[in-house]
């Protein structure tokens, strides 16, 4: 009779359990939007402003060169005038008055190659400025895919948190129904309420990290006033990277590298221009206009040519010179020293890689050894011979297992991602 009873109650709770979970955990807004790891990056992409402030940069440094190219065209000044003067003596008072007007045209016809030197040293500048561009797309990129796979882990260990609040809860109906026939001890049901309080101070940390994490994808992408979105899963097949061709690739695209490069070229052309400077320079000018007190004006004309030649300037050309020349070793010892750096970088990047991808494949297993082992503890205690403790430390090992799986799965995409970064890849 009492077994009667207890099946029925049992029969009872889990019906109770199968109605109300569904909308006690329902799943976000089928309206709300869902964002793949590419759809995020493309966002980024297109409305991050600290991209759009760089690309500014980029189009300024680009100017720059049209300005240093202004060397070569003349310059043309239009001029106006009228004075009006008086003149007192101990003779007689005398007021004047004078219009002019004049245009003039000023050309340096030779300046033993200055101006293009000045062009050379913008387009380097340029396309240094190029690869601060570059730097910054990979540092989105890179931000992005690390907040990504974040928010994809805190998303997953919400569900177990869920998933072991709904094994919680069981738990804790079984043991009430056992305790009601007299199968089990009050400590039994005492047991699954704390345990079922645990596991919802767990969901509440869950939920509190996975707002969290979404809105540091926002900031990522430079959305913050996005509404909110839901992500997609993505594929975790292990890629096969070569650690000497990641480490040759990074050596000649990387963007610090390249930066520094066309800077050490920039200053070599500085250095060129300063010598230059010891050479003379020839320009010529012209004048029309008209001039007089009373119209009509006087008309005239004027042409000069003129060399220029430095004779002493007080040693700030050979200063000038020495610091040219301090800016490019500067800049090649910079460039050996990022090598090395980069170099190292990787070479630590492929361990982590490495120890991240077997701690996904162990992981991977041992999660369904975990949910394997928790459906047989649960299961033992529904015909009344596992304890309490088993069942508790079969969850307990469950949502630890999960845990460790996917901070394995979220270390080995961010590590792949700060290689690709590294390497100057931005996809």
């Amino acid at each position: 009779m009492k077994s009667l009873k207890f099946l029925s109650l049992i029969t009872l709770y889990i019906c109770l359990f199968s109605i109300f979970i569904p909308y006690t955990f329902a799943e976000s807004d089928k309206n709300t939007q869902i964002l793949t790891l590419r759809d995020c990056l493309q966002i980024a992409l297109e409305r991050n402003p600290e991209l759009l402030a760089s690309k500014q940069q980029v189009s300024k440094s680009f100017f720059k060169i049209g300005e240093a190219r202004s060397g070569y065209f003349p310059e043309i000044d239009l001029s106006f005038g009228y004075q009006r003067s008086y003149e007192e003596t101990k003779i007689r008072e005398d007021y004047s008055k004078n219009y002019s007007g004049q245009i003039s045209l000023s050309q340096t016809l030779f300046d033993f190659g200055k101006t293009s030197t000045k062009i050379d040293i913008q387009r380097e500048i340029y396309k240094a400025t190029e690869s601060q561009d570059k730097k910054t797309i990979l540092e989105i990129v890179y931000n992005v895919k690390s907040a990504y796979f974040n928010l994809l882990k805190a998303k997953k260990q919400f569900e177990t948190s869920r998933e072991v609040l709904k094994q919680a809860q069981r738990h804790l109906e079984l043991a009430k129904g056992f305790y009601e026939v007299g199968l089990k001890p009050k400590i039994e049901v005492t047991k699954a309420e704390v345990e079922l309080s645990n596991a919802k101070l767990n969901l509440i940390t869950a939920e509190k990290t996975l707002r969290q994490a979404l809105l540091n994808l926002k900031v990522a992408m430079g959305m913050i006033e996005m509404p909110d979105f839901d992500i997609r899963d993505e594929d975790y097949v292990i890629r096969k990277l070569d650690e000497k061709e990641s480490i040759n690739i990074a050596i000649e695209r990387n963007p610090q590298i390249q930066e520094i490069k066309f800077n050490k070229q920039a200053s070599i052309y500085s250095e060129d221009l300063v010598k230059r400077e010891y050479l003379p320079t020839l320009i010529g000018t012209g004048k029309y206009g008209y001039r007089g007190e009373e119209f009509p004006l006087n008309k005239g004309w004027s042409l000069l040519l003129q060399i220029n030649l430095p004779i002493f300037s007080g040693w700030s050309t050979t200063y000038k010179l020495k610091q040219a020349k301090a800016d490019v070793a500067y800049y090649q010892y910079r460039e050996e020293s990022l090598k090395q750096q980069i170099i190292s970088q990787i070479k630590s990047l492929f361990v982590q890689l490495r120890e991240a991808e077997q701690k996904i494949e162990t992981s991977k297993l041992a999660v369904k050894q975990a949910k394997e082992n928790l459906d047989l503890a649960m299961a033992r205690y529904e015909v009344g011979i596992g304890s309490s403790i088993e069942v508790v430390d079969a969850i307990v090992l469950y949502e630890q297992t999960n845990t460790q799986y996917w901070q394995a799965v979220y270390d080995y995409n961010v590590t792949y991602a700060e290689i690709e970064k590294t390497m100057g890849i931005d996809r």
